[in-house]
């Protein structure tokens, strides 16, 4: 019984779980806003190369 108790205390390889504490790695982390803008960028970046295939395609199956 005192196996399962103590497997139900570590969550995740954590010796205590305390939901009001952030996590180490959320401390370490830079800001985020950089990488944010670079996936919109890329998103943007992507659906022009695809409007630009779609349309030569088009063109090409017009003749």
């Amino acid at each position: 019984m005192k196996k399962e108790h103590e497997e139900e205390e570590r969550i995740n390889a954590a010796e205590s779980v305390d939901p009001n504490e952030v996590p180490e790695v959320v401390k370490e982390e830079k800001d985020d806003k950089p990488a944010a803008l670079n996936i919109r960028t890329t998103i943007i970046i992507a659906i022009i190369i695809m409007a630009i295939i779609y349309a030569i395609y088009e063109l090409m199956t017009r003749n």
